[in-house]
C-alpha cells in the first residue's frame, strides 16, 4: 500500500499536473476555462502557482504514490489571496502574452472574490486542493491523502473547511466527517459546496 509523503519544492511541476488532470472536468473550472483545448495548460500554471505559495513553508502537502495530493492550509493562515492574485504576482497575468484572455481573467477574480467572501473566520485547517490522477481515482488514493492532517485535526481539536467544486467529490468529504454548511454560488455558472468538519466527528484512528 503506497505511503503518504511530504510534498517539496522539487515537486511543484507533479503537483501541478495532478491537479490540472483531476480538475480537468470539474464544473467549476470548466466555467472558468471553457476552451478544452486551452484547459490543461492554463489549470498547469494556476495550480503550479498555488503549489510554488505553498511551498516550503506556506501550508502542507502530501502526496501518495506520486498520484494524488491534497494541499492544506494551515489554521493560522491568513485567507485573502486568490488564484488570480497569485498569477498576477508571478507576473502571468500581464496584459502583454498573458496565457490567461481576459474573460478567464474575470471569471478568476469572481471565483476567488466569492470563496473569500465566504469563508470561514474561525481558525481551521483548510483543504485548499485534493486532485488523484483520472487513471488512478477509485483506488482509495484521496482517503489515504486526507488522512495525516485529518488525523493531526482530531489530535488538536481543530475543525476543517473545504469547497467542493463537484458533487460527485462530497461521498468522499462526507466519508471522512464533513457537512455541508452552504452554498457558493457563481454568476450564471455552477456552484460550490461548503463543507466543515468538527474534529473527532469521524476519527482517522480507526484506518491507522
Amino acid at each position: 500500500m503506497p505511503d503518504v509523503r511530504a510534498a517539496t519544492r522539487d515537486d511543484i511541476e507533479l503537483l501541478a499536473r495532478i491537479a490540472a488532470a483531476g480538475f480537468h472536468d470539474d464544473p467549476v473550472f470548466k466555467w472558468v476555462f471553457p476552451d478544452p483545448a486551452a484547459r490543461l495548460p492554463q489549470l498547469r500554471l494556476v495550480f503550479g502557482s498555488m503549489a510554488r505559495d505553498m511551498l516550503p513553508d506556506g501550508g502542507v502537502v502530501h502526496l501518495v504514490d506520486d498520484a494524488c495530493a491534497a494541499c492544506w492550509r494551515t489554521p493560522d493562515h491568513q485567507h485573502g489571496r486568490t488564484a488570480g492574485d497569485r498569477v498576477q504576482d508571478e507576473g502571468s497575468g500581464d496584459a502583454a502574452g498573458s496565457p490567461f484572455p481576459d474573460d478567464v481573467l474575470e471569471r478568476l477574480g469572481i471565483l476567488g472574490f466569492a470563496m473569500v467572501e465566504a469563508h470561514p473566520h474561525e481558525p481551521h485547517w483548510y483543504l485548499n486542493v485534493v486532485s488523484t490522477f483520472p487513471e488512478r481515482q477509485g483506488q482509495g488514493l484521496g482517503s489515504r491523502v486526507l488522512r495525516p492532517v485529518l488525523t493531526m485535526c482530531d489530535d488538536d481539536v481543530q475543525p476543517a473547511y473545504l469547497e467542493s467544486t463537484n458533487p460527485r467529490n462530497m461521498s468522499l468529504y462526507r466519508r471522512h466527517g464533513f457537512e455541508e454548511t452552504g452554498r457558493i454560488d457563481l454568476p450564471d455558472g455552477p456552484s460550490l459546496h461548503q463543507m466543515w468538519r468538527l474534529p473527532g466527528s469521524q476519527s482517522s484512528r480507526r484506518h491507522r
